[in-house]
């Protein structure tokens, strides 16, 4: 199990359940590494705040051993619901706090404007906070660019023409649900340690591959933020004088107007990854996208040296040969020998944007989950957040 620094012994014990899927105390004290005492008072916690249950006690292996009582995640109580704003729509989603994808719905953007856009995302919310009878544990926006994770506002963006906006309170106010905004990358790194095959890895790095393409990483279980957020920009690792326009020459919205230029029948990348299911030159454009991206994941593994690489692009289990290119350039171009036993594609193939925007908030569930139901319902009298550990 990730230990998350700065987390709670309550997160630690939420963790363990959620690795295990049920676990007795004995066992939840072994993973998380406390005192039964600890985990026997932070059960008590947890189970006050409905988050978790107790299932009937059961007897140990054989019917052996002394009989125990597993506790398991009150999935079916609580929710977050996750914004995602991409170039061209808002995905708004409702996540369990397993982290599975319980319903989506994409709001096209009419405008470009920054309050037309949360204005859709806004009303899209309050039709499901209105439909939903489980509780709402948070509203988690993930957007790419430079986010600025404590001021809650998008700093500036590539292809989107904000700047400095207060999206946190914007939403907040529209709302009235507690707001969390994260970079989309780093939010995955999030996900890859709670739900995704990254759980046990020591360092972890995550390549975002769409109309805005960052890094973000994460090592010792801590998501690298910077000053104001700032970690994840990646034009500059692009070689030559011309790599603002190489980065972009790689995004979503490039590539589908470079097939339409070649007359390819594409409205969006969408039909463009089905048409490279047999076309050479759609195919090649991702080819190319994936030689360039590929230089920049091994400038990366060289200087992070880690043991699990994400790559998130759609294309790269579905168009012939761009897998074998990512892991092409890794190997020429870093000292890493198998590339294939460290790079690896998402592991929410076809909901990595739902994930994203709703572990803006799981992962704050998992750091100090009193705290997060404390926000989420006001007055609610709770047992006070347990020490760091």
């Amino acid at each position: 199990m990730t230990v998350v620094a700065g987390g709670s012994s309550a997160g630690a014990v939420l963790r363990a359940v959620l690795e295990q899927g049920t676990a007795p105390r004995s066992e939840i004290a072994r993973l998380a590494g406390l005192s039964p005492a600890t985990v026997t008072a932070q059960v008590r916690a947890l189970r006050t705040a409905g988050l978790l249950t107790e299932l009937p006690e059961t007897a140990g292996p054989a019917g052996m051993g002394r009989p125990h009582s597993p506790l398991m995640l009150n999935v079916a109580g609580n929710v977050v619901i996750g914004v995602h704003i991409a170039a061209e729509h808002t995905t708004v989603a409702v996540l369990d706090i397993a982290g599975a994808v319980r319903l989506s719905h994409r709001v096209p953007h009419i405008s470009l404007d920054p309050d037309a856009i949360l204005a859709a995302a806004a009303a899209e919310v309050c039709r499901l906070r209105g439909e939903l009878t489980e509780r709402i544990l948070g509203l988690g926006v993930a957007i790419g660019g430079w986010v600025d994770t404590s001021a809650g506002a998008v700093v500036g963006h590539g292809t989107l023409p904000w700047r400095n906006v207060a999206v946190r309170r914007y939403l907040s106010d529209e709302t009235g649900l507690p707001v969390t905004l994260d970079s989309h990358t780093r939010a995955l790194v999030h996900a890859e340690q709670l739900f995704g095959n990254a759980r046990d890895a020591a360092a972890t790095v995550v390549l975002f591959a769409g109309n805005v393409i960052d890094v973000a990483f994460a090592v010792h279980g801590r998501v690298h933020y910077g000053p104001r957020s700032a970690a994840g920009a990646i034009t500059r690792l692009v070689a030559g004088e011309s790599a603002e326009s190489a980065l972009a020459d790689c995004a979503d919205r490039a590539l589908v107007a470079r097939a339409q230029r070649a007359s390819l029948p594409v409205r969006g990348l969408r039909d463009l990854i089905e048409v490279a299911g047999w076309d050479e030159t759609a195919q090649a454009l991702f080819v190319e996208r994936a030689t360039v991206l590929g230089r920049v994941i091994a400038v990366v593994i060289d200087l992070l040296d880690p043991d699990a690489v994400v790559i998130v692009d759609p294309a790269l289990v579905r168009v012939p040969g761009v897998r074998a290119t990512y892991l092409d350039a890794v190997r020429r171009y870093s000292a890493c020998e198998r590339p294939e036993e460290v790079v690896a594609g998402s592991s929410f193939l076809g909901h990595a944007l739902e994930t994203a925007a709703g572990t803006v908030v799981l992962q704050q569930l998992f750091t100090d989950p009193l705290a997060v139901v404390t926000a989420a319902v006001p007055g609610e009298v709770l047992p006070p957040s347990d020490a760091r550990l």
